[in-house]
């Protein structure tokens, strides 16, 4: 009997919930999220993706690339897609052009190896230009490679966004916040407006993601607005950017009559303190750098 077929679909789905969510989570998980891919069910397998975004290990990239291609559900297969996209952060992350020399094994340990980076690079870009491959798919590897801001990139992003399918517009949005590059600026900017509800949405998220500081003053207007969904991510969208005002409006915010609207708000505010004491950190830590100069 494969490991977790004694317990039902139920238990199954909250013992994973439990782990993604850090409540029941010892080191190295994986090989046990792993057995889960192979679960007959596929909200089952679904969760257990969800949990492995946590764990980019080499030995992971070959089944996922095979969940990815070839398993029954498309949310399965889209989940395997996004579970990818943690690899190319880690890849981008990596400097694997520096030469660290007697200290390069001890710098490079737990780092992902390049090769490994490259075959998962390469693997989505097959997908994207792959015009039989489902679009959710062709959308979702667009969104796992937009850790990286290069020029092929951007070409796909730009491609995303001229498509005719209103999902893959939303894929092009959500990659240029991911990417934080100002040439998206009037873009997002327009989308904060759109017609689209579901564009305008997401153009507001990706404006937070992007720390696009241009959309503060919209952005305060639509947390304001009518439309709780919208209100919403444009109060998180000003605890990731900040900027005059905000402070005092999130606090106006935490004191609101709809209960989702103080919590969100209160997230915010949190999240704009985290913000502000990195900055002053790494200004106190630039301070400490002249001291030395002395």
């Amino acid at each position: 009997m494969e490991k977790g077929e004694q317990l039902t679909k139920e238990e199954k789905i909250e013992f994973l919930t439990r782990v993604i969510k850090g409540e029941d989570y010892p080191a190295d998980y994986w090989p046990v999220l792993r057995d889960y891919l192979k679960d007959k069910d596929a909200e089952v397998r679904s969760l257990a993706l969800d949990g492995l975004w946590d764990y980019p290990v080499p030995e992971l990239i070959t089944p996922l690339f095979e969940i990815a291609r070839n398993d029954p559900s498309q949310e399965v297969r889209s989940k395997a897609i996004v579970t990818l996209g943690r690899y190319i952060y880690e890849g981008d992350m990596a400097d694997y052009d520096f030469d660290w020399g007697a200290m390069e094994e001890l710098m490079r340990e737990g780092e992902l190896p390049k090769e490994d980076f490259l075959r998962v690079k390469d693997f989505l870009f097959e997908l994207v230009r792959d015009e039989g491959q489902p679009l959710d798919s062709r959308r979702f590897a667009i969104e796992a490679l937009s850790f990286l801001n290069e020029p092929e990139v951007q070409d796909l992003i730009e491609a995303a966004y001229a498509h005719p399918d209103v999902k893959m517009k939303i894929s092009a949005i959500f990659a240029m916040g991911r990417q934080g590059d100002q040439r998206w600026t009037d873009t997002l900017l327009k989308e904060m407006d759109s017609e689209v509800k579901e564009l305008q949405y997401e153009a507001v998220r990706a404006a937070g993601e992007a720390y696009l500081d241009e959309a503060v003053p919209r952005l305060k207007e639509l947390a304001l607005a009518e439309d709780k969904d919208l209100r919403l991510e444009a109060i998180w969208a000003l605890g990731k950017i900040g900027g005059e005002g905000v402070p005092e409006l999130l606090y106006d915010l935490a004191d609101d009559e709809d209960e989702e609207i103080r919590e969100v708000a209160e997230a915010a505010l949190e999240e704009l303190n985290l913000w502000s004491e990195d900055l002053m950190w790494n200004e106190l830590g630039r301070l400490d750098e002249d001291d030395k100069s002395w």
